[in-house]
């Protein structure tokens, strides 16, 4: 089940209120030392994988990387220290780290056991997977009390360790927040600055999901050559298909092939690259013989008309009714379809 199995808030708040201010807890010293972790879990494969940090510069960095034979490798400068984590193609978090500048990280396991990860390379980053190992029931479990306990009772017996700050604001899960402001307020300053708890509180409040009714969208379409707004409420249902280069060839034609069985009177089919450029998109599209409209945004996933509807990952399929109420969004072609299908 890997770490679904728990309610994590948002990937943007959890990175962005414990890296804004991370950097002054335990007294520690902005460096700007490189870090490397290095990265090995038997079933990984060769899939993408993507990174998020906090940079040298308080700025995120999030970008994807390659893995070959279960292993990659990680190397930047960070805010010191930064919450580290890893995901996989479908967004669901496979690492989380604690790392400073200097660090040398190894990381070891299996791609299905999350919580048995073997960590090495600095305390601060063995301590919270230690905590993580020794809980490992505990989050497997659907029900967060347990989990919840067991932070509690790390809070009271470390409350100068800054694991304990990142415990309560990433793992620590009470249904009510004055629960969470309670338990961080047992951690001594020293692990706990104050610019911490308001970047945390600033950031909660601007949290927001995925928007989930398109009317239109104003971008660059291939047979024009220019910017189009794509209307997508209208008098029939439609589906949008998020894409790049990354996805590969045999997985956009398995995609568009289904697509291509619709009865496009019907229904309205798009698909949208989000590379970082057009070089090739003509080629690409046009490899499958696909009859409908082609579509690229310049700035990929951080463009404003696609950062409403949070799109992090390809394939993102999304089907909406007539009126552009969403009604699936997910990677599986034929359950878009059948969605459709069930419009119509």
């Amino acid at each position: 089940m890997l770490f679904m199995t728990r309610d994590y808030k948002s990937r943007v708040l959890l990175m962005a209120c414990l890296v804004l201010a991370l950097a002054v807890m335990c007294g520690c010293k902005k460096e700007n030392k490189p870090f490397k972790v290095k990265v090995e879990l038997q079933g990984l494969g060769s899939q993408q994988v993507k990174v998020v940090y906090s940079g040298a510069d308080g700025g995120i960095v999030d970008y994807w990387t390659k893995c070959e034979n279960n292993a990659f490798e990680i190397e930047g400068t960070c805010a010191n220290p930064s919450l580290l984590m890893v995901y996989n193609k479908v967004n669901v978090p496979i690492v989380k780290l604690v790392v400073a500048g200097g660090d040398k990280l190894e990381v070891k396991g299996k791609i299905l056991e999350p919580y048995e990860l073997d960590v090495k390379g600095s305390e601060m980053a063995e301590q919270y997977n230690t905590f993580m190992v020794k809980h490992k029931t505990e989050y497997k479990s659907a029900n967060s009390q347990a989990l919840n306990t067991a932070i509690e009772n790390y809070v009271k017996d470390n409350p100068k360790s800054v694991v304990s700050t990142v415990l309560v604001l990433l793992d620590y899960s009470p249904g009510d927040d004055t629960a969470i402001d309670k338990l961080l307020e047992k951690i001594d300053d020293s692990a706990k600055p104050e610019s911490l708890v308001a970047s945390y509180s600033l950031l909660k409040a601007r949290n927001k999901k995925p928007a989930t009714k398109i009317i239109s969208l104003n971008i660059f379409e291939q047979s024009t050559g220019d910017f189009q707004m794509a209307k997508i409420a209208g008098d029939r249902p439609s589906v949008i298909v998020f894409w790049d280069r990354d996805l590969g060839m045999n997985n956009r034609k398995i995609i568009f092939d289904e697509l291509k069985t619709l009865n496009l009177a019907q229904v309205q089919v798009m698909d949208i690259s989000l590379d970082i450029d057009s070089t090739g998109w003509y080629c690409a599209t046009h490899q499958h013989d696909t009859p409908w409209k082609h579509y690229w945004v310049p700035g990929s996933m951080m463009n404003g008309e696609i950062m409403s509807l949070q799109v992090n990952t390809t394939p993102t399929i999304i089907v909406t009714d007539s009126l552009g109420q969403q009604q699936y969004r997910g990677d599986d072609p034929v359950k878009a379809r059948q969605f459709l299908e069930n419009l119509l």
